[in-house]
């Protein structure tokens, strides 16, 4: 009898065990910090200690090759200077006065994480490794990364070198809108261009995600891994399923825990949440009376689609606000804000889309003028009466003085 209720344990147990973890709620991650969020909506499914100041490592090179592909051309050839050679960490081995184009330059730092390409294409850009940093943290900070600051292109540890789980997702979700940056991330093997036949070509890339029978994961897109004694194991995880891509984070794991709290996280957010399009652009949402429009109304449509990612299980709803404009004056021009739609969710704001004119109202010449008219009409009555009064006493002055000067000639 024993014997087959501890067969029975074991098959529930077995059984449990072959549920996706994410069925069973939230996972548990090994890294001391980590976020998910759902690239298309932006919004959070997962955090643990996500705002936690940290070392991001070599996660670091995410805004240094976003900021490079914004500022410089790929096909810029890059002339190496004594600087990158100093650099430090992982590296391909630059030389001094070696000519090397950015493109191959930004391979060699997201695959291989190339230090000296780091600081190569920094000084490229910038002039100097401080002003690109300083160039870094102000794309951050237009991002949206507030808790981000770098002193560095590569991630090498400083202690006023620092970042977040969320601020690492938010930075990757923008650069992966970059169709470049998405080629450059997702590449497992490259071969670059230079002029040393003994000088390291053959790129292979560290996210073993794209590419491991061990640890890959199906759909991945990218990012970018990092590695410090300070940092620990650190990874920037992205993947696209069924039209959705997510991007995880863990900051500060170890050993191939890395791999399985990306996983995890990944997981968690496919398998428990879905996004619906709840504003589609372009549809009308309200008409407001335009006043001295050679129309009198004007449509007001959404300036843009709005996705929300749902949780599977619980409430699919949002409250949804349109607060249009009561009434403008023309003329109106085509995508002209007039409004508003606020989401919300439990009465919390979860997003905004502008209400826009859905086309041009020309000014009424005519219907602007006529209450004008009636306006200025009796005005202009009384500064004529007054001017015709004027002239009457004025003429009425000079008959007087008129009658007195003749009748003192006849006396």
């Amino acid at each position: 009898m024993a014997k087959k209720i501890l067969s029975v344990i074991v098959i529930v147990w077995l059984c449990l065990g072959s549920i996706p973890y994410a069925w069973a709620g939230a996972p548990e991650i090994s890294g001391e910090a980590a976020v998910l969020i759902d690239a298309g909506t932006g919004q959070v499914l997962y955090g643990k200690d996500e705002h936690k100041r940290m070392y991001p490592a070599s996660t670091t090179k995410t805004l240094t090759a976003l900021v490079a592909l914004e500022h410089a051309k790929l096909t810029d050839l890059v002339t190496i200077g004594p600087n990158a050679l100093q650099a430090g960490g992982t590296s391909i081995g630059l030389t001094e006065g070696e000519k090397i184009p950015l493109k191959d330059l930004l391979y060699a730092l997201m695959l291989n994480s190339a230090n000296d390409a780091g600081v190569a294409i920094a000084e490229h850009i910038s002039g100097s490794v401080e002003k690109f940093a300083a160039l870094s943290n102000q794309e951050a900070k237009k991002i949206g990364a507030k808790d981000t600051h770098f002193t560095n292109p590569h991630g090498m540890p400083d202690k006023n070198h620092y970042s977040t789980a969320y601020d690492l997702a938010l930075i990757a979700r923008q650069a992966m809108q970059n169709q470049e940056f998405r080629r450059i991330v997702s590449t497992v093997h490259y071969q670059v261009s230079r002029a040393d036949p003994n000088a390291q070509k053959y790129l292979f890339n560290h996210n073993k995600l794209l590419w491991s029978k061990i640890y890959g994961y199906q759909g991945t897109t990218g990012v970018k891994t990092g590695y410090t004694v300070e940092a620990g194991q650190c990874v920037i995880a992205s993947a696209q399923r069924d039209g959705r891509e997510l991007i995880a984070v863990v900051l500060h794991s170890d050993g191939s825990n890395i791999w399985s709290d990306a996983t995890k996280l990944l997981d968690y957010g496919f398998t428990n949440f879905h996004s619906r399009q709840v504003v589609k652009g372009g549809q009308v949402m309200a008409n407001i009376p335009v006043k001295y429009g050679k129309s009198p109304n004007v449509d007001l449509v959404a300036s843009r689609d709005f996705y929300y990612t749902f949780p599977l299980e619980g409430a699919d709803d949002l409250q949804i606000s349109v607060q249009p404009q009561k009434e403008v004056k023309a003329p109106v021009t085509r995508g002209q804000v007039l409004g508003s739609i606020l989401l919300s969710q439990n009465g919390k704001q979860v997003g905004k889309v502008d209400l826009v004119a859905r086309g041009n109202v020309a000014k009424d010449w005519i219907a602007y003028l006529t209450p004008s008219f009636w306006v200025v009409l009796p005005l202009l009555f009384l500064f004529w009466l007054r001017h015709r009064i004027r002239i009457y006493r004025l003429r009425q002055k000079r008959l007087a003085r008129q009658r007195r000067y003749y009748g003192a000639y006849e006396e």
